[in-house]
């Protein structure tokens, strides 16, 4: 949709909304002044207003209900504006309980095209409601602001600083002063962090030289003192003992273990595949279901009984409805006073054979129910008989696994037993526990005299020079660095600077950031001030002027000039603190008189936009 940039309301027609419940034809002009007395309707106007154009209230409250009329529950308004071009449009927006429906100049949109036509429900209600942006969007109108402010480019800045500053920072690209700092005083930190690593490296390297001139003289001959003890307990280990043959019997009960192992898994499979074929069998068998085979007999007799009956009960009917001049129901002539007692004893003569014949289909069915529930029965009979059975055998091979598992389970673990004796034997041989860990202790201390040693063979001293050159140049880096952030501390503070001039009112101040010189970090500090002022500290009427200064600031950084309505004008003297750009809606609240919407001047085709 085509974004209107400015636009001034000619005319609206409202109904079931709130007071208004018949339709009500208001006029508006550039300015326009409602009056009236309490309740009279004069704050329904702006609600109104910006319900067309947003679906909410004057100070967008999700509460829609209390909108309705208590009499009429279609809401409607019907807004008639020209935009910047002179052009007309009219923009209806009606709602019936949770029903909303829009149209604009008779199309029908969404909320979310008259967001692309007129802006963000905030962008609208903080230029048309003065009181809007402070009271209720709060510090998400830090948001709104920082998302409209300009953005200043590196150029710009640059060319504001010093020369010394200007030329340090020519060939850096700064796109977040922020971020590039906290990005340097990491680099920072990773170099002062390398200093001390390297510091760290060279102590060491001084005690590692210490280190190995002492190793050089003890090394060897603890190695000799360990080679000693360990050739005399491996002497001593398997002293006397047949190693050969042990093995040989180890290698004899692993082979017997697997053998066992193979078995049982063969068994057992074997065994397990009866148990699934007889489970299936069982399965099927539980699934079988009895299918009758006196369905087609039986419905057939009850389609002739039932076919019996219908003649019958025609049959009554015809019989009942009998009478001199009457149609005969066999050969649909008139009946004379001579023939009708003919007819009516036929009549009786075939409902008493139609009764006969139902009476023997009747017993032909219940024979045939009773052959179907003795059939039914020997079928459940024989069911139940195989899977009591076939349970009974499926019990038996589990028990046949059982009892399986149980004999391999004992055979195995016999060899178990006996491959892990000859294995503690062949481990430890005639040493105890204690020597058998010396054993084990020498040769890893040997290990690692013969890695120690072959270390030392290949290791020169280490200059601690080449260390102190390192951590010169990294202090160079770090200095670098650090006049870089210094300078962008500085330039940070003139595009803050630069940013917010666009945010310079004629009384009202806003901040949305403070910059710390000595680190150059943005803090939030979203404060507002008029005439030096805090917000909650202002009149009414102060409150609206500097609430005229926001509408107009919104416009100028939107690019939007849209109608400004200001409630409560009897407690304001006059707005010389700002200078309206559009059209402007006064209502001021006159005791005890009737609503009156006067248009002082009319609405002009074509009006300057924002600036």
């Amino acid at each position: 949709m085509k974004k209107i940039e400015q636009f001034q309301i000619t005319g609206m027609t409202i109904s079931g909304f709130k007071n208004y419940q018949e339709p009500t034809e208001l006029v508006f002009g550039n300015p326009t002044v409602i009056t009236g007395g309490n309740g009279r309707g004069k704050t329904s106007i702006a609600d109104a207003i910006s319900f067309a154009v947003t679906g909410l209230p004057f100070f967008g409250e999700r509460g829609l209900d209390r909108l309705h009329n208590e009499v009429n529950p279609l809401v409607s308004v019907r807004m008639r504006f020209l935009d910047e071009n002179g052009m007309s449009h009219e923009l209806t927006r009606t709602r019936r309980e949770s029903r909303v429906s829009i149209t604009y100049d008779g199309y029908e949109l969404r909320q979310l095209d008259l967001s692309d036509m007129f802006g963000e429900r905030d962008v609208f209600l903080s230029i048309f409601n003065p009181l809007y942006f402070i009271e209720e969007l709060g510090d998400e109108g830090r948001n709104l602001l920082e998302h409209y402010l300009p953005k200043v480019s590196q150029p710009e800045v640059l060319a504001q600083l010093s020369p010394e500053v200007r030329t340090h920072l020519e060939k850096e690209e700064i796109l977040s002063p922020e971020a590039y700092m906290k990005a340097r005083r990491e680099e920072i930190r990773n170099l002062e962090e390398r200093i001390v690593y390297i510091t760290g490296q060279r102590d060491q390297a001084a005690a590692q030289n210490r280190s190995n001139t002492e190793k050089h003289k003890t090394l060897p001959q603890r190695y000799d003192a360990l080679k000693q003890e360990l050739s005399a307990l491996e002497a001593r280990q398997f002293s006397g003992m047949d190693v050969s043959a042990m093995h040989d019997q180890l290698l004899e009960f692993s082979a017997r273990y697997s053998e066992v192992r193979r078995d049982e898994q063969s068994d057992d499979a074997e065994v397990r595949g009866q148990l699934t074929a007889l489970r299936e069998k069982i399965a099927a068998r539980k699934a079988e279901v009895y299918q009758s085979k006196y369905t087609q007999p039986l419905a057939e007799a009850q389609a002739r009984g039932e076919a019996l009956a219908a003649q019958y009960k025609r049959d009554a009917v015809s019989y009942r409805a009998l009478a001199s001049g009457a149609a005969c129901p066999i050969c649909r002539r008139p009946i004379t006073a001579d023939e009708l007692s003919a007819i009516q004893d036929h009549l009786r003569h075939s409902a008493t054979d139609l009764l006969a014949q139902g009476k023997e289909q009747q017993a032909q069915i219940e024979e045939l129910r009773s052959l179907d529930r003795k059939a039914e029965e020997t079928f459940q009979q024989f069911q139940s008989d195989d899977l009591r059975k076939w349970e009974a055998d499926a019990q038996q091979l589990e028990n046949q696994i059982q009892q399986l598992a149980a004999d391999a389970a004992g055979r195995a673990d016999n060899l178990r037993t006996a491959i892990q004796t000859l294995t503690t034997e062949l481990e430890y041989g005639r040493l105890t526990q204690e020597e058998y860990d010396r054993l084990q202790a020498c040769r890893e201390e040997c290990r690692q005299c013969e890695a120690e040693l072959a270390a030392l063979q290949g290791v020169s001293e280490t200059d601690p020079a080449g260390f102190d050159r390192q951590i010169a140049g990294l202090e160079s880096e770090i200095a670098e660095k650090k006049k870089l952030v210094a300078d962008v501390t500085v330039y940070a503070s003139k595009r803050a600077e630069m940013t917010f001039s666009a945010l310079r009112m004629n009384r009202v101040e806003i901040s949305l950031y403070h910059v710390v010189k000595s680190t150059g970090e943005w803090k939030d500090t979203f404060k507002f001030n008029y005439c030096g002022r805090r917000y909650d500290r202002l009149s009414l009427s102060e409150k609206v002027r500097a609430g005229m200064e926001l509408s107009e600031l919104v416009k100028r950084l939107t690019g939007r000039n849209y109608p400004v309505f200001v409630d409560n004008m009897e407690s304001i003297d006059d707005l010389e603190n700002v200078r309206p750009t559009g059209q402007m809606i006064f209502a001021k609240c006159v005791s005890r008189t009737e609503l009156s919407v006067r248009p002082v001047q009319p609405v002009i085709a074509a009006g300057p936009k924002a600036a």
